[in-house]
């Protein structure tokens, strides 16, 4: 049997394509449902399954792009990055976040304010603050969301970092991540990770910056609700 000798190439290639067609699909179906959404004669309960509708649309399309830039960022240099403002690359996901979930109220409140909080990270900081954001609106059952932000610097791997944590006193993380964090995922059956996925995106996504992230619950039984999203990044100098 002849062996393939550029195997890495042709999966990029793969994973390219199929993330194009993929998602010119899932702008087209967008495009209809805000349609339905915008068109004045269409009655309340229908534009809010069509809401619904944009939302895991949406989702889809954020998982693709996730799978898209982790096989583009295997090999990346993280020195190579620019600097960005982890505060400025919230504002950016802030405005992002309020296309996912139009029927929606979301809230993102900064429990502190430092006068800057520079990271390594560039733009794969803001997508990887987006899929955070997304992730903990989606395990939030309600229409109105409150998150609270607090930023912290603290130790990243052996080198200075900032820590993000957003608290979300209303959402319900799967109950086999409680105490185990989100590697938890690898043991659990398909059916069940697929609930965990963007979460471990997003931890692979940290990774690749020199980062990390994790997910754990804030109470327990009997009551379940509530999580903390944790985003840590290595520190950078002011540009």
């Amino acid at each position: 049997m002849r062996k393939t000798t550029q195997r890495g190439p042709q999966f990029d290639f793969y994973i390219d394509l199929l993330g194009h067609d993929i998602l010119n699909s899932n702008q087209a179906v967008l495009g209809y449902l805000e349609l339905i959404c915008s068109n004045p004669a269409v009655d309340k309960k229908s534009r809010a399954f069509a809401e619904k509708a944009i939302s895991h649309t949406r989702a889809s399309s954020i998982l693709i792009e996730n799978i898209k830039r982790l096989v583009a960022s295997r090999n990346m240099d993280i020195k190579d990055l620019k600097p960005i403002n982890l505060l400025d690359a919230v504002q950016r996901a802030r405005q992002d976040l309020e296309r996912f979930y139009p029927g929606k109220k979301i809230r993102l409140e900064l429990s502190n304010r430092p006068k800057d909080a520079f990271v390594i990270g560039d733009d794969h900081a803001v997508n990887l603050l987006l899929n955070v954001f997304v992730i903990a609106a989606k395990l939030n059952p309600d229409d109105d969301i409150r998150m609270v932000l607090k930023f912290t610097e603290e130790e990243v791997r052996g080198t200075p970092g900032w820590i993000l944590r957003i608290r979300d006193e209303d959402a319900q993380l799967p109950p086999f991540l409680n105490g185990k964090g989100v590697t938890a995922t690898y043991s659990q059956d398909v059916s069940r990770a697929v609930k965990a996925a963007g979460m471990l995106f997003a931890k692979m996504s940290a990774e690749n910056l020199g980062g990390d992230f994790e997910a754990h619950a804030i109470h327990h039984e009997p009551r379940s609700k509530g999580a903390v999203f944790t985003i840590a990044l290595r520190k950078a100098e002011r540009p």
